[in-house]
């Protein structure tokens, strides 16, 4: 996912804008945009097991599909 910070200056000060894919963010300091830029990449980042119930059904599904191909 591309996370980006940019500055956005508007009539009365200046905003940070974080963005991520179509997700947009507002900040009022460039410190706390790239804080959360941070926590956000590495939370994206972070390796995420699924669950064992999740893996079966996507076994049955995915063995489901590969028989109905092979008809």
């Amino acid at each position: 996912m591309d996370i980006s910070i940019q500055k956005v200056n508007s009539a009365n000060s200046e905003l940070w804008l974080v963005t991520a894919g179509t997700i947009q963010a507002h900040f009022s300091d460039q410190e706390s945009a790239i804080e959360f830029a941070t926590k956000l990449k590495e939370r994206v980042e972070s390796p995420h097991e699924l669950p064992p119930e999740a893996i079966e059904r996507m076994a049955k599904e995915l063995g489901a599909a590969t028989e109905e191909e092979a008809v």
